[in-house]
């Protein structure tokens, strides 16, 4: 025990430079992996939580049956089942439309509804809640809209029994997913229908049509991990109506778009889990490369004590276990001073946990590796000289290459980190980490030539400054290699980290202009009963653009058509107007490749309510269309369309706004008629995709780092290799100060070419990569 602790005595600053090598890298990966996981389960909430009502559960709807006790257990075991395993919430609704007469003589409509968290979701304004089933309860606009007041009665047509209004109430929330996007919730009526008119369940047994029972299914918990399991129920409850309703005597059916946002969310997590892989696998591969030169530097020095112990009788694998013990001590201290420092900060993640354990094993076997290589005799030793320079620095970068080439193909040939079920495929997703560390292991690989290359073009020039530190490079290319590849990754992720936002910002904008075409979109299920006029007369809104938005048959294929008044906007420019030859329209390019059309070219269509097929004239091919995309789509002037005989009441609104959750309430107060408003919350993956240029930042420092300490340790170690060379310079007449400037010189010109190609390469890679990988995410 003696022995070892002098021996390690004696090089105590290398081993503890190992200590801080293995705890920077432990640090880094585990560190950057705690801190992702939780912002990328933050994101995946949000983004469920930001979702449209009708997009946060799914609904199982029937017609009451004649025993509402027996339904509702059949279909709450029948759920149950499917949702196995899932955290999900399940609240039963049952509603009825009834025809009533005032004491005024005047006929209403009203929604009558029964709904046990209504105590939860709204709260008394005046009056009572029903306590009878005699008795319903109003919001304070529908008993406006009905001219009613508290005690007033009304008579249900069929049947004659009164009801009278026993209170009015409010909604904590009018877009509460519990209201489904009803808009009579916030403005009292809804395509003619007064209410909501809480009732006691009591008060259906007096109403003659059947009721309609919902029941809202709702997950209390939408983390990464919970995701694929509440897609695989969506899946079985599909099976859910011939399971409680054999006979379909009550019409059960599923409803509900939760399965979208899932999917939305799993997109999100996907792409962004692709970007992520890149930077603990360069952290890693970082610190094996720095371990690696200082476990190198450590046997050589202690290359004589080697070559004694042999001597004295050591065999090679007895040298070996024992480096290899020394070093695990070593590494295992680093390790486990890490893990410390994870634990109270961020936690220990599963990935810190192997992190640390690679470091240990992969130190212990580099050490006993090592240890060999120079307990041998030094003329057994291969040089790198000459071709084999070249050959060791191309070996790695053809392998590297290899290695990326399936996943790229994949990524690129799919052009998405996402399978067409909704799945990550991991093959897709390691290709931007993959092709990084490919593009960045060529470097060394150039450098050999490009050495030989200035070598040559400088031998006729007088002095030996320039030449001999490009021979040494170009013929003696192995620790600089290693300088270089540290250096080039460590710059490279930082090229990465710069260009993420940008492409973040791009993919999310596409995204706005697909889905939204504006801040706020307000889809109607039929006509708008809301005026743009009024709408542009609101605070903080800047333009209102009433669309129609319908299907175009084309042939035997469908398109999107937008018809705008033509001194609208449309995708930024002006539509066209015209009548040479047909109506002019903007298409889509993929439109247009489906069509072989060009310019001028001239296609007919069939719009809804037009009597015969319109003429249509190509006057422009743009790559992608407000709420289109880049699918298949027209745009064209609604005036021009007018005159076909075609139907072009709008149906949509596309609103810009300094204040989309203001409009988003006026618009949800102002209309009466079903309809969808989305805004960029409701549609953005921000909160998961934001988490890349984050996490991708963060592990750049620690890869510039890690870099830095290698390169300087490469360096380091390819002056130790040349300790024999000032003797022979010395002779030839150049002074140590001559010399110390020419070794200053080599390594300044290998740091500066390993950064701009490292910094060329990764932003050649994050072109690449990015707007696939974020595009698929957003």
């Amino acid at each position: 025990m003696t022995f070892f602790a002098r021996r390690a005595r004696e090089h105590l600053g290398r081993l503890s430079l190992i200590v801080l090598i293995v705890v920077l890298a432990v640090v880094s990966i585990g560190a950057l992996d705690a801190v992702a996981q939780r912002m990328l389960a933050s994101g995946a909430s949000e983004i469920f939580a930001r979702a449209e009502p009708d997009a946060q559960t799914a609904r199982v709807v029937a017609y009451q049956a004649a025993d509402p006790a027996a339904q509702d257990t059949r279909v709450r075991k029948a759920v149950a089942e499917a949702f196995t395993g899932a955290d999900v919430d399940v609240s039963r609704q049952v509603e009825v439309e009834a025809r009533v007469q005032s004491a005024q003589g005047e006929q209403l409509s009203l929604r009558l509804l029964q709904d046990d968290r209504i105590i939860r979701l709204g709260r008394l304004a005046e009056g009572t809640w029903p306590t009878s089933g005699g008795q319903f309860a109003l919001t304070a606009p529908a008993a406006r809209r009905a001219d009613l007041t508290i005690g007033d009665a009304v008579t249900l047509t069929d049947g004659g029994t009164p009801l009278t209004l026993a209170g009015t109430w409010k909604p904590g929330d009018p877009a509460d997913p519990a209201w489904l996007g009803d808009p009579s919730v916030a403005s009292g009526e809804s395509d003619g229908v007064i209410g909501p008119a809480v009732v006691d369940a009591a008060a259906f047994a007096a109403v003659q049509d059947t009721p309609t029972v919902t029941w809202q299914i709702t997950p209390t918990r939408t983390a990464p991990a919970d995701i694929p399991g509440l897609q695989r129920a969506l899946t079985a409850l599909q099976d859910l109506p011939d399971a409680v309703d054999p006979q379909h005597h009550d019409n059960v059916r599923i409803d509900g778009e939760l399965g979208a946002t899932l999917e939305r969310q799993a997109a999100a997590l996907a792409g962004t889990r692709g970007l992520l892989v890149a930077p603990p696998l360069i952290l890693a591969l970082l610190g094996a490369l720095v371990l690696g030169v200082v476990l190198r530097t450590l046997a050589v020095s202690r290359r004589e004590e080697l070559a004694l112990l042999r001597a004295r009788g050591a065999s090679s694998i007895r040298l070996a276990s024992t480096a290899a013990a020394e070093i695990a001590v070593v590494a295992a201290a680093g390790a486990l001073l890490a893990l410390a420092a994870l634990a109270p900060s961020v936690g220990i993640t599963g990935t810190g946990v192997l992190a640390a354990t690679a470091a240990v094993a992969l130190s212990a076997v580099a050490a006993a590796t090592f240890t060999v290589r120079s307990g041998m005799r030094p003329d057994t030793a291969r040089s790198d000289a000459g071709l084999r320079s070249l050959a060791a620095v191309l070996l790695p970068a053809l392998v590297a290459a290899g290695a990326a080439a399936l996943p790229a193909w994949q990524l690129f040939g799919a052009g998405s980190v996402v399978r067409e079920d909704g799945t990550a495929d991991p093959l897709a997703a390691a290709a931007p980490a993959l092709l990084l560390i490919a593009a960045c292991a060529l470097a060394p690989a150039v450098a050999v030539p490009l050495a030989g290359l200035a070598e040559r073009l400088l031998r006729r020039t007088r002095g030996i400054s320039p030449i001999l530190p490009l021979r040494q490079l170009a013929r003696r290319m192995g620790g600089a290699a290693i300088a270089i590849l540290c250096l080039a990754l460590a710059t490279a992720s930082v090229a990465l980290a710069v260009a993420a936002p940008s492409a973040a910002r791009s993919a999310e904008q596409g995204t706005r202009i697909a889905q939204l075409a504006g801040d706020v979109r307000m889809i109607a299920d039929d006509a708008l009963d809301v005026r743009a006029s009024e709408v542009a007369s609101w605070p903080g809104v800047r333009s209102v653009s009433p669309v129609l938005r319908t299907r175009l048959v084309v042939g035997s294929d469908e398109a999107v058509l937008l018809a705008a008044p033509s001194h609208e906007r449309v995708g930024g420019m002006k539509l066209p107007v015209g009548s040479d030859g047909g109506i002019p329209v903007e298409v889509t390019r993929s439109l247009a490749d489906r069509l072989e059309a060009a310019g001028g070219t001239v296609f007919t269509g069939e719009v809804r309510f037009s009597a015969q097929a319109v003429r249509f004239r190509v006057a422009r091919i743009v790559d992608s269309l407000p709420t289109v995309g880049t699918g298949w789509g027209v745009a064209v002037a609604a005036e021009q369309l007018s005159l076909t005989g075609a139907d072009i009441a709008p149906d949509e609104l596309w609103v810009d706004s300094n204040e989309p959750a203001d409009t988003v309430r006026r618009l949800r107060a102002a209309t009466a008629h079903p309809a969808r408003l989305l805004t960029a919350a409701q549609v953005s993956a921000t909160p998961v995709t934001s988490v890349a240029p984050t996490v991708l930042s963060a592990g750049a420092l620690a890869a510039a780092a890690l870099g830095v300490l290698g390169f300087l340790a490469a360096a380091s170690a390819m002056g130790g290799e040349r300790r024999g060379e000032p003797v022979v310079l010395r002779a030839l007449g150049l002074s140590r100060r001559r010399q110390r400037a020419m070794r200053t010189g080599e390594t300044a010109g290998v740091a500066i070419y390993a950064v701009l190609v490292g910094g060329a390469l990764g932003a050649v890679v994050a072109w690449l990569v990015l707007p696939v990988v974020l595009g698929a995410g957003a």
